[in-house]
């Protein structure tokens, strides 16, 4: 019987652990203000290393406005392409989507 109350106790946990992972996930927020257009960097910089992956530039709203991140060089992983961050339209304002390492 104690055996038996030890396990349901357990699932209790795992379940509980579960549902708050889930719960912790990133919050949306939404702009209203389209953002600026982009703007044309030219990257002078040699590449750091060998493969290294340059990062466009972007537009982040920061304390109520969009403020320029200059691009970077990233270190490469193998079997991945790296795909930019963009601005997305959306029924309620501009999201952002972080860019990301994307499987080949």
């Amino acid at each position: 019987m104690k055996f038996l109350k030890n396990v349901v106790i357990l699932l209790f946990i795992v379940t509980m652990v579960s549902f708050s992972n889930a719960c912790a996930g990133k919050r949306v927020h939404y702009v209203r203000t389209a953002p600026p257009a982009r703007k044309v960097v030219v990257v002078s910089k040699a590449r750091p290393y060998k493969n290294a992956v340059w990062r466009n530039g972007y537009w982040k709203w920061h304390r109520n406005k969009y403020v320029w991140e200059n691009g970077k060089w990233l270190k490469p992983r193998a079997g991945f392409i790296w795909i930019d961050g963009h601005w997305k339209k959306t029924p309620h304002g501009w999201q952002w989507i972080d860019g990301h390492w994307k499987k080949r």
